[in-house]
Order: structure tokens, then sequence, then C-alpha cells
């Protein structure tokens, strides 16, 4: 009987010994697989990554050398036409229309500074004076255009 229940020991041991080794082949198998698919996952994550930075990196360098471009034409157009009014004023240097206007703003601008710097030192510039100052001076400034319009109409075209 003892060796009876020795022999069935034995044989309960080598079935539990056979268990544990299928469950952990069925283990090591569902992990292997459980590896693949995340490897695979990731794989296409990382693909996917580096597919859209791919993509806005191309729209980045796209939109870049559009900009570049604008700013090139913008900076040429600016460029010929400060030449072509830098002309204009070259050819009319003579006329008396622009010739008032430069001395107008030249001596207002210097008395406006005088003016302007004594208030300072007495105390008396505040944001009334300056207001009142730069709504009389764009009331001028209103007329002068009109008056000049007129001038360059009517007096002294011009060239």
């Amino acid at each position: 009987m003892a060796h009876e229940a020795e022999d069935k020991a034995r044989e309960e041991s080598a079935k539990a010994s056979q268990k544990t080794k299928e469950t952990a082949a069925d283990a090591d198998k569902k992990a292997s697989e459980a590896s693949s698919k995340a490897s695979g996952k990731a794989k296409e994550s990382s693909e996917y990554a580096s597919e859209k930075a791919d993509e806005l990196s191309k729209d980045a360098s796209n939109k870049y050398d559009k900009a570049k471009k604008t700013a090139a034409r913008n900076y040429r157009d600016g460029k010929e036409e400060a030449k072509e009014k830098g002309n204009e004023l070259s050819r009319n240097r003579d006329n008396p229309v622009v010739v008032g206007n430069a001395l107008v703003i030249g001596i207002g601008s210097v008395a406006l500074g005088f003016v302007g710097y004594q208030k300072y030192a007495k105390g008396e510039l505040s944001w009334e004076v300056a207001g009142i100052t730069a709504a009389a001076v764009s009331a001028f400034a209103v007329g002068d255009y009109y008056l000049s319009q007129y001038l360059f109409r009517e007096k002294f075209p011009k060239k």
C-alpha cells in the first residue's frame, strides 16, 4: 500500500509537472504572440508618425518658400515704387509747391520741437497740450494737402 501510494504520488507529480510544462509553453506562446502584436503596432505607429512628420516638414517647407517668394516680390515692388517716387520728387524739385512744402515741414518740425521742449522744461507739457497740438498739426496738414493739390492742378503742374 505504501508502494501504491508512492506510485500514485509519482504519477500525480508527473501529471502536475506535465501540466506545468504545458501551461508554461502556452504562456510562452501567448507572450510571444502578444510581443509580436505589440511590436507590429509599435512599428505601425512609428511609420505613421514618420509619415506625418515628413508631411508636416514638406508643408512647412512649401509655406516657407511661398513666403520667401512673396517677400522678395514685395521688396522688389517697394523698391521700384520708392525709386519711382524719388525720381518724381527729383523731377519736381524746382516746383514752388514742392519747395514750399519742404520748407513748411522743416520749419514746422523745428518750431514744434523747440516749443515742445520749452513746455517740457517748464513742466507745462501735458496730454491736453499734446492733443491740441496734434489736432492743430492734423488740420494744417489737411489744408496743406488740398492747397497743394489745387496748386499742382491750376498753377504749377507736376512734371
